[in-house]
């Protein structure tokens, strides 16, 4: 096993990290302190740069910390696991405003990206996260405390994947989530939404196959009780739509005002479930299911 630790300190700014990583079973762990940190690839210069890390191989573990104001994280991994149980873990811990993270699975393009677990904790304002993960059983999650203002946007394809996004204590935070495509549909993944604070939108597209996909907001079950939390607060803004063949399931429980919810499933042949339960005034729902 390789073990990099690697300890970065800034006050001034402009304190970067390259890094181009080959090799399995491998433990990296980067933290950043500062300001205008970035975490990047060896052809990267500066503020701005879209280079991202590389890092090949397989069951490794990747732990990225930084903590302040205005940091950039661009990684890429380039994994040859296609199936199987051996997959990457991801975990980025970020403390601070206005942060960017991009973070690519399928950096090379091959399309042999599977079994990863990636973990994003996001503290602070206006922090971005742009994730895209491709392959099968893959677990996905996002937590966004105490900020405002801050984004999700992932693409998921493939098979048996696992999503949690968590949008606690803030406002007009946003999520867009997609996960499978026209020539890569997604079979048996699931999506669970909860969040607190006003102001919040969120959008879901899961384009499913055989043996369908799942989303729950706030996880209200058929009979009211409560399941991991509640969608709470007001002026929020929910698109979700599921397509595929059969055993599309949507459970949504919000408390607030001013709500407006879309909502789109097609199954094909049957086994279209929506449970909605709502507190509140002001709401719009158009549902849309068909068999």
């Amino acid at each position: 096993m390789l073990a990099i630790v690697l300890f970065s300190g800034a006050y001034a700014g402009d304190n970067s990290i390259y890094i181009n990583q080959s090799g399995s079973n491998s433990t990296i762990t980067m933290t950043q302190d500062g300001a205008t940190n970035i975490i990047e690839g060896i052809q990267g210069v500066g503020t701005g740069s879209t280079t991202p890390s590389v890092i090949v191989g397989n069951s490794n573990l990747v732990a990225i910390n930084q903590i302040g104001v205005a940091n950039t994280l661009q990684l890429g991994i380039q994994t040859t696991i296609a199936n199987g149980y051996t997959g990457n873990n991801y975990i980025y811990n970020v403390t601070g405003n206005n942060a960017t993270a991009v973070i690519n699975s399928n950096a090379d393009g091959t399309g042999t990206s599977a079994s990863n677990n990636a973990t994003i904790n996001q503290t602070g304002n206006n922090a971005n996260l742009n994730l895209n993960i491709l392959g099968t059983n893959n677990n996905f999650t996002a937590t966004t405390a105490g900020g405002s203002n801050n984004s999700v946007v992932a693409t998921i394809n493939g098979n048996n994947n696992t999503d949690t996004i968590v949008m606690n204590g803030g406002a007009s935070n946003s999520l867009i989530l997609n996960q499978g495509s026209g020539t890569i549909p997604t079979v048996n993944s699931t999506v669970t939404l909860n969040s607190t604070g006003a102001s919040n939108t969120f959008t879901l597209t899961q384009l499913g196959a055989t043996n369908g996909d799942s989303i729950s907001i706030g996880g209200y079950n058929a009979t009211g009780n409560t399941v991991n939390g509640s969608l709470g607060g007001s002026n929020n803004t929910i698109t979700a739509s599921q397509t595929g063949n059969n055993d599309n399931t949507l459970v949504l429980g919000i408390t607030g005002s001013t709500n407006t919810l879309n909502i789109a499933q097609t199954a094909g042949t049957g086994n279209n479930t929506t449970n909605i339960q709502s507190s509140g005034s002001g709401n719009i729902w158009t549902v849309h299911q068909t068999h």
